[in-house]
């Protein structure tokens, strides 16, 4: 069985990942994937006089940084399952929530694996969350695992 787990590398999504391999096989083939918005070439978005925000060294040092960031979710979330699995750094210029389908697409889970944040109504209605994406376009079973406070 292929598992898809999508990973920030929160500790949210961290505790996510390591429920849901709680009620899995362990012989399940777990591939940890996490999105980070791909190089922006400034000049695309310079408009008129002003030019654009970011010099093509700046959005480069910005691209490796989410690179590297993305790299850090991933090994802390494979550290903390502590068990072999695959990963995935998803370098993307859409939506998180549409890139986690395409890359089911392209894997073919039998089951896909997120953690579902803790916003707000009105964050929701204006912003849509990544979950709700997946639950509406995923091509196979999705386990949603929800935020738990850490209040106690």
């Amino acid at each position: 069985m292929k598992i898809m787990v999508a990973t920030d590398g929160s500790v949210d999504a961290i505790e996510a990942a390591r429920v849901a391999l709680t009620l899995l096989r362990d012989d399940a083939e777990i591939v940890l994937i996490t999105v980070v918005q791909d190089y922006e070439n400034p000049m695309d978005m310079a408009g008129g006089f002003e030019g654009p925000l970011l010099t093509p060294e700046e959005a480069e040092a910005a691209y490796q940084h989410q690179l590297a960031e993305g790299g850090s979710a991933l090994e802390r979330t494979k550290a903390a399952l502590g068990r072999d699995v695959e990963i995935r750094l998803i370098p993307t210029d859409s939506d998180p929530g549409h890139a986690i389908i395409d890359m089911a697409n392209e894997l073919h889970p039998e089951l896909i694996v997120l953690g579902s944040g803790d916003k707000g109504f009105f964050w929701r209605l204006f912003a849509g969350s990544v979950s709700d994406y997946v639950l509406h376009h995923s091509p196979c079973p999705l386990l949603v695992v929800p935020h738990r406070s850490h209040s106690g």
